[in-house]
């Protein structure tokens, strides 16, 4: 799981490093985000530690529960999200229903829940509190038709922060700029591009020493 995460962490952010250049963002205080109706988890698990997690609703598990009861793969359900269909359609499309993922969310949790009251890590009146939240946090995400633009939009921010740190070690390098100061430039208004060029630097030697950082980097990271 570590390699083949880091495997797609090396192709995305190869692949901004590009784009991140050939199309300068600014780091703006000013910009203000999408709203979405429901913030989306993007993590696979249940979340938390111990105990804590065993109620935890997230998108990842939805969508391994959604594979499991269509048979659909876990790629294809994330290109529907993507498309703007919610998980209940999609498990409509094909034989399911959105209420059916939910409960076997929920029947998921429950067996948990069930457990730490067993075991003496909760109440019953913890627990029962802990399944109702999930099950509404269930029925929430199910039935949301943003949740794809929300997943894709992390992704995109957290593969632009790694990438961009490599862009500013380089440029701080090359330019002889501390790394705090183009960031606070960048954070004005400025461009990473016009920052390097004012510095009489070279753009092209800071691209390619921060793809060169990087593949080191991750070709370590990978033995």
């Amino acid at each position: 799981m570590k390699k083949r995460t880091l495997a797609t962490g090396v192709a995305g952010a190869a692949l901004a490093l590009t784009l991140l250049w050939s199309q300068p963002a600014s780091v703006s205080a000013a910009q203000a985000p999408t709203t979405y109706t429901t913030p989306v988890e993007l993590t696979v698990g249940r979340g938390g530690g111990g105990w804590r997690g065993v109620g935890h609703v997230n998108l990842g598990t939805l969508v391994q529960t959604l594979s499991r009861l269509t048979g659909l793969d876990v790629a294809t359900i994330r290109a529907e999200l993507q498309s703007g269909r919610s998980l209940a359609q999609i498990a409509a499309a094909n034989g399911s229903s959105g209420d059916a993922l939910v409960q076997a969310v929920v029947d998921a949790i429950k067996s948990r829940l069930d457990q730490a009251v067993s075991n003496g890590r909760l109440t019953q009146a913890q627990a029962d509190q802990m399944l109702a939240s999930a099950r509404e946090r269930a029925t929430t995400l199910v039935n949301d038709t943003t949740l794809g633009a929300q997943a894709a939009a992390q992704a995109a921010k957290a593969v632009e922060r790694g990438t961009l740190r490599w862009l500013l070690q380089a440029a701080a390098d090359q330019t002889g700029l501390d790394v705090g100061t183009i960031h606070t430039r960048m954070r004005n208004g400025e461009t990473l591009r016009a920052i390097v060029t004012s510095a009489g630097g070279d753009p092209q030697k800071v691209i390619d020493a921060a793809v060169d950082a990087f593949r080191q980097a991750a070709t370590s990271a990978m033995q």
